[in-house]
């Protein structure tokens, strides 16, 4: 390899340096992103859960808003037995600090039962609630809950009655039990792979030359 090679070698590498330390910086902030998991009570017999989000888009500038990606809610306001899936719901931010969550759930179901003869039961059951979360006079913020369930009973001649479950403006309480660091490409990794790169396409340049 004669002085001209080495120099345009030595600029080659030199210039992948420097963009893997750009790399470097860019991926900083993003290795510092987490998956939080919280807990939540919902007071007046309102229920409970729990939901995970990632805080990577997060900017800690005035209001924000991040999509919870996993996360379930325990409530007496129910149609079925399974609890609420909260994925999607809405983690709320106010200058980088979690204020609360902003949810809501719809069910409808009809039963009827056949016991003989004319015996005949039927079940129209609805729940809906919502769960927000706003900023109070105070400059407190605050979640509360809303629920209404019910459930009317009939046979076929007439109504027979109803069941209601009402929940009204319930506090919601929240606590961090979890901070994962959030999986990101290692920069030594993207780095070292353009390197290699950069090193296989001078070698490949030079036996062109060559021949």
């Amino acid at each position: 390899m004669n002085q001209k090679q080495r120099q345009r070698l030595g600029s080659a590498i030199a210039s992948t340096i420097l963009s893997y330390a750009a790399l470097s910086l860019v991926g900083v902030d993003k290795a510092q992103a987490a998956v939080l998991t919280y807990n939540f009570q919902v007071e007046k017999g309102g229920g409970s859960g729990f939901f995970k989000f990632s805080d990577s888009s997060l900017t800690g500038i005035g209001y924000e808003k991040i999509a919870v990606g996993e996360g379930r809610f325990n409530t007496p306001i129910r149609v079925y037995e399974n609890d609420y899936d909260l994925a999607g719901a809405i983690a709320l931010f106010n200058q980088g600090n979690f204020r609360g969550l902003q949810a809501s759930g719809v069910e409808y179901a009809t039963r009827e039962e056949e016991r003989g003869g004319t015996d005949y039961i039927k079940f129209q059951s609805s729940a809906t609630w919502y769960m927000g979360t706003e900023e109070a006079s105070n400059l407190a913020w605050a979640s509360y809950f809303w629920g209404y369930g019910e459930t009317i009973v009939s046979n076929r001649e007439r109504y027979l009655g109803r069941g209601r479950t009402i929940i009204s403006s319930a506090r919601v309480s929240y606590s961090l039990v979890d901070t994962a660091p959030e999986p990101v490409p290692e920069p030594i990794t993207a780095g070292g792979t353009a390197l290699a790169l950069a090193g296989l396409s001078w070698l490949k340049h030079k036996q062109k030359m060559a021949a």
